[in-house]
This record gives C-alpha cells, structure tokens and sequence, in this order.
C-alpha cells in the first residue's frame, strides 16, 4: 500500500516557508460506489442488493442521527459530526443564529490509536508508505537519502 507523491514549491511571497519544496500526494483516480459494492460482494458473498441496501441505510441513518445533534461513531472508520461556522460578533446578546451561522459542516475524524510516542496513528494510514509518483522523482535524488 503506498500513497503517490511529487514536490510542490512554495509560491507564496509572504510565506516563511517561500520557496522551499513540500510533498504532495497525487490521486490515483477515483473508485466509484459501484466497484466497492461489487468488491464488498466478492469479500464478504453478500447479493449486491444487500450491500447496497445496507450502505444506503447506513447513509440515511447517518444523515437523521447527525442531524440530530449526535456524534456517530462507526469502529474502525471514524467519527462524524456536524459542525458551524459563524461569524464573529463583540457581545453575546448581539448573536443571531440566521445571521451569524454561515454554514454547517460535517467533520470527520478517522479512527486511531496513540502510539507509545504518543503520536496518533490512524487506521487507514496504518502500513502506507509514501512512493514517488512516476515522472515526479527528482533529478539527483540520492544525494536526499
């Protein structure tokens, strides 16, 4: 398992890190609901009915219980909660919900543990390793290593 990278150079003038190279990851293209239905049905010998019902079901339960005012937690995946932007007033009583709310957000945060350096691993980055993504690999490159 390997995420793809190249190297974007830092454009912005008032930057303290103007010019300097940072990694990037670069997509490998997009897998649609459909490949992941037929490859749950290949893994787990349900009927794609089945899967899809569930995934649609899992949707609309998601959209109710969020929209409810609840943190959901799916074990392995993550948490989702739903979240507000606002803007800013200089006293409490001046704050109006229709005025001040400009939008809510669903957040996301994935599943993890602490490693014992107390550094957070996320399940779904457990054993990635980071590779250059063809054409992107620099000139001189060992002279990095």
């Amino acid at each position: 398992m390997a995420v793809h990278i190249k190297l974007i150079k830092n454009n912005i003038k008032s930057s303290s890190s103007y010019g300097k190279y940072f990694a990037k990851t670069v997509s490998q293209g997009e897998i649609s609901f459909r490949q992941i239905t037929e490859e749950a049905c290949r893994n787990s010998h349900l009927s794609e009915g089945t899967v899809i019902a569930v995934v649609t079901e899992l949707e609309d339960l998601l959209k109710e219980k969020l929209s409810d005012g609840h943190t959901v937690v799916l074990p392995g995946i993550g948490r989702f909660s739903l979240r507000v932007e606002s803007t800013g007033v200089d006293e409490p009583r001046q704050f109006n919900i229709k005025q001040h709310i400009t939008r809510v957000i669903c957040g996301f945060l994935p599943a993890g543990r602490r490693t014992k350096g107390g550094r957070i691993l996320y399940n779904f980055c457990d054993g990635v390793q980071a590779v250059w993504q063809k054409g992107f690999k620099p000139k001189n490159y060992r002279l990095f290593e």
